[in-house]
């Protein structure tokens, strides 16, 4: 089973913390408007929910931040569209989407990472 052994607090947990990351990038970029889609680091935040989801998973660390963030990402975009923070065109936030998708799965990969390099058996 695809689901077997995941905590659904750590998805919860992920779920929440890159909604929060997913909403503070984008009303930042709202804010800076014409200026906001050049390159800038703050789409590297959505690295912390996933090292964050993976730190709390220790059996499924990159399911739980990728679920986390697929299931996070149409409540933030309902959000942006209730508070009419949608400032480009579909195929251009769809793009951000999955980049922001990207960057979570790849904090959770670096955790993964970090655990097998800093990993010592005992014995």
């Amino acid at each position: 089973m695809m689901f077997k052994g995941m905590s659904w607090t750590s998805v919860i947990s992920s779920l929440a913390l890159y909604c929060i990351v997913f909403l503070a990038v984008r009303y930042d970029m709202f804010i800076q408007g014409a200026a906001a889609m050049q390159a800038r680091p703050g789409l590297l935040m959505l690295t912390i929910p996933g090292a964050v989801a993976a730190l709390t998973s220790k059996e499924a660390p990159l399911t739980v931040a990728l679920l986390g963030a697929l299931l996070g990402t149409p409540i933030c975009l309902a959000i942006m569209r209730w508070y009419s923070m949608w400032g480009h065109d579909l195929l251009q936030e769809l793009a951000f989407d999955a980049s922001a998708i990207f960057w979570c799965g790849s904090g959770a990969l670096a955790v993964m990472l970090l655990r097998t390099i800093f990993w010592h058996p005992h014995g």
